[in-house]
């Protein structure tokens, strides 16, 4: 295991898995995120506009590299349904080194595979 500060796990919130799915499946195609993993029936509380919500929610992991963060956030925000969608990028201390090469080549702007 090998630790590699350039590669990030991005946590985005959404009202649906299919809404998530599709933005996952988008980002993806671009060369955004290596993999976007969607979890459903995550439940959220929350204050917007002074006043405390709960709501049913998707969550999707994005991989990525730091270089490819704002890219991604753009495109996030320009697929997503919320007026402030949660985008919160985490680093990654350490994973295998295969893993992490793979996210790196799959997110290439020149790709090699």
């Amino acid at each position: 295991m090998t630790a590699d500060p350039g590669i990030v796990v991005v946590l985005v919130t959404g009202p649906d898995r299919e809404t998530l799915v599709e933005i996952g499946r988008r980002v993806v195609e671009n060369r955004l995120a290596a993999c976007a993993n969607v979890l459903d029936g995550v439940s959220s509380v929350y204050r917007w506009k002074g006043s405390v919500e709960e709501a049913g929610e998707a969550l999707a992991i994005l991989k990525t590299t730091q270089a490819r963060t704002g890219p991604l956030e753009d495109s996030v925000r320009a697929l997503h349904p919320y007026e402030e969608p949660e985008f919160i990028v985490l680093p990654v201390l350490g994973g295998s080194d295969s893993y992490m090469q793979w996210v790196t080549r799959s997110v290439a702007e020149s790709p090699e595979d």
